[in-house]
């Protein structure tokens, strides 16, 4: 892939991968979720929003302007806690929910490892039958 050398160029081609690719919504999902949610509980951005940067970026692009992580069971409660309590967080729940299902991880287990491996690799397609 040809890096663009502006930003108005990359944003470009990112807009041309949110339109009307095979996987689009999916890339949308995931880009709607590493921002984090609107909340000062660092817990419910640890236990999602690092997951979820790191299983798509693997390499951590940015890392000093940003939070990864590895899941742990500590991380998996967390989740089941949030999305078991209701808490809307500005609809930052389904922002997760796809994200994690774009990725194909677990929203209510630990995810050992695997979402290191670029999803290309590990022989998955990306959000079977969605955008």
């Amino acid at each position: 892939m040809r890096v663009p050398k502006t930003l108005r160029k990359a944003l470009d081609n990112i807009q041309e991968m949110l339109t009307k690719q095979p996987y689009s919504a999916s890339l949308w999902d995931i880009l709607s979720a590493i921002r984090g949610p609107d909340s000062r509980n660092k817990k419910y951005k640890h236990a999602t929003t690092t997951i979820i940067r790191s299983a798509a970026f693997p390499s951590r692009p940015c890392e000093e302007r940003s939070f990864y992580g590895d899941d742990s069971a500590e991380k998996a409660e967390i989740r089941t806690r949030l999305f078991k309590s209701g808490a809307d967080l500005d609809h930052f729940r389904q922002h997760v929910w796809d994200a994690f299902d774009a990725l194909d991880l677990k929203i209510f287990e630990e995810n050992c490892g695997d979402h290191k491996t670029p999803l290309r690799r590990r022989g998955r397609a990306i959000r079977k039958g969605k955008g």
